[in-house]
């Protein structure tokens, strides 16, 4: 399936409405609605086994809400549904609906998962984008959470090499978060595949985001982990990789830098090192995993911000995550600094550009 969403059946519809009903009417959990899926063979057999049926028929505030999401564009997919994720069925506790939008085949490729700390350094940014951009460059599939830090870095990084990414949120896709990821939002939808268990209304709420680490360990071969601290969300991905038979690399970081403690107690315990974030494709490799050539793209022809006028593109790609300064920025163009800051002024405008202090940029 691709596309913004994808059509489905009347009985696709009654079954995406049970699992709803049996998650939000009755307050089930994932795993319980796994056990009764597993024994009713279906979520309308177990909501008929419980009595409620007859609330297929009636409103909900938000399983009557199907058709609506599904003419705004916004694919669903019940557990029981052939078409979903193998990956995801190891779980004890998978999705009972998916939500997506974007190109939905990108769950059925080679994917690694990177993830790290939301207050990473540049370094430590500089690290998850060249990672992200040498997977996606080999065919990779590049798999984190949108959050701020490594993972925004690791997803830019993907589609500047003109490769896949997939998002998974910790909100529902009517809630943009965060919100200096807007544009990463959309074009992340509109290239590569944006995911969620959550309804569209959910906001991001803090128990969201321990909860969908899973399934971000579950749908790679491989995590990554980039400036994780002792307590870091990433060890969670990391804790679940682990139940999964996942392989942990993790790169090595400063021993005075709380933000790498998580990440070198990982290595401490076993993770395997990867000194350089170049070498990820020798390193994963060597864990016998099948990954292709990595191809070079230029600069210019790298992944274009969705969105962005064609006179600003090659603005655009002059920059990184790394803040720049107006001039640097304006050599990459091949621009004057005038024209360079005003065309940075109008990317920053519409959210495709971030402004730091001391007059430096980076993609917003």
């Amino acid at each position: 399936m691709v596309g913004s969403g994808a059509k489905l059946s009347p009985e696709e519809i009654q079954e995406v409405r049970a699992l709803l009903l049996l998650k939000e009417g009755s307050g089930l959990g994932d795993r319980r609605i796994r056990k009764l899926v597993d024994s009713f063979g279906s979520g309308s057999r177990a909501l008929r086994a419980q009595g409620h049926q007859g609330d297929l028929l009636k409103p909900a505030p938000e399983a009557a809400s199907v058709s609506a999401w599904l003419k705004e564009g916004i694919g669903l997919l019940p557990m029981t549904s052939p078409k979903y994720p193998a990956s995801l069925s190891e779980l004890t506790d998978p999705p009972s609906v998916l939500f997506w939008k974007g190109r939905y085949d990108l769950l059925t490729g080679p994917a690694v998962a990177i993830v790290g700390s939301r207050r990473a350094t540049e370094g430590g940014r500089r690290a998850a984008e060249t990672i992200g951009r040498t997977l996606a460059g080999a065919g990779v599939i590049v798999v984190s959470g949108m959050a701020l830090g490594i993972d925004g870095a690791a997803h830019r990084g993907a589609l500047q090499a003109g490769g896949d990414t997939v998002a998974v949120l910790g909100s529902g896709f009517h809630v943009i978060y965060p919100r200096p990821h807007r544009s990463l939002f959309r074009e992340i939808g509109e290239r590569g595949l944006l995911l969620s268990e959550f309804c569209p209304d959910e906001p991001a709420l803090p128990h969201h985001f321990p909860k969908r680490n899973r399934i971000i360990a579950a749908l790679a071969q491989a995590v990554v982990v980039v400036e994780a601290g002792r307590k870091s969300g990433a060890l969670i991905t990391v804790d679940h990789g682990l139940d999964l038979g996942r392989d942990i690399l993790a790169v090595p970081g400063a021993v005075d830098n709380p933000q790498c403690l998580g990440s070198n107690i990982l290595l401490r315990e076993g993770a395997r090192v990867l000194p350089d974030p170049s070498d990820i494709l020798e390193e994963l490799r060597g864990l016998g995993l099948e990954v292709g050539e990595p191809r070079k793209t230029p600069l210019t022809d790298r992944g274009i911000g969705s969105g962005i006028p064609p006179e600003l593109q090659n603005l655009w790609a002059a920059l990184s995550l790394e803040p720049l300064g107006v001039e640097e920025v304006a050599g990459h163009a091949d621009l004057s600094p005038g024209e360079a800051l005003a065309g940075l002024s109008a990317l920053e405008l519409g959210g495709w550009v971030r402004q730091c202090p001391g007059m430096r940029f980076q993609r917003g």
